[in-house]
């Protein structure tokens, strides 16, 4: 994660939205101010114009105000998010706002990250470890009980994210011989998913 002459402020998307100083919450204000986080933490370091975060906030029903409102929200987030002076900023540019910050200190970054190392490396030890890591950055529904058409969209392809991820993780468990750990895992997702049942009809 990020490194700086304070301490980082680390973000949480998968189970809610979340600014974190070490362990203490910051305030991050109602649901559609921590909904416009939430947009500018998704493509974290890359630019998002002010009409698209409009409608990842609003969708096709923003008020009237709707930039002077959103304005205020960021300002608002601008001032939650200062720390000492360091650390995650929210800049104005001509193609639209961007958050800076180590993309590492957001979660979703970090299980994508984490994900993708463990796909890469050819020592399953190492592989199972990596793939741990990442599933136990959620701790539930993705970006909480925020509503958007925008977040409704987005949270079944994270939901695809993990999935993959743990079929992954269970493929290198069953190659270091943990069948009987994998069994209560596959039984789960087999409920959950039908289709599987097919293709596991031991379960």
């Amino acid at each position: 994660m990020g490194t700086g002459g304070d301490e980082a402020v680390e973000f949480r998307l998968l189970g809610g939205v979340e600014a974190v100083v070490g362990g203490r919450p910051l305030d991050l204000g109602h649901a559609r101010q921590r909904c416009v986080l939430a947009a500018l933490l998704v493509q974290v370091n890359r630019p998002l114009p002010v009409d698209q975060l409009v409608h990842r906030v609003w969708g096709d029903h923003p008020p009237r105000r709707a930039r002077d409102t959103l304005y205020g929200y960021l300002s608002r987030l601008r001032a939650a998010l200062a720390h000492g002076g360091v650390g995650p900023a929210i800049v104005r540019r001509p193609d639209g706002y961007t958050l800076t910050t180590d993309a590492l200190d957001v979660d979703l970054h970090r299980f994508r990250d984490l994900v993708g190392r463990a796909r890469a490396t050819e020592e399953d030890e190492r592989a199972a470890d990596l793939f741990e890591q990442a599933i136990g950055l959620w701790h539930g529904e993705p970006f909480g009980t925020l509503e958007s058409l925008w977040l409704d969209t987005l949270r079944p392809a994270l939901h695809h994210e993990r999935l993959a991820a743990e079929l992954d993780r269970n493929d290198v468990a069953l190659r270091r011989g943990r069948h009987r750990e994998q069994l209560a895992e596959l039984r789960a997702r087999a409920r959950e998913h039908p289709p599987w049942t097919s293709a596991w009809p031991d379960i």
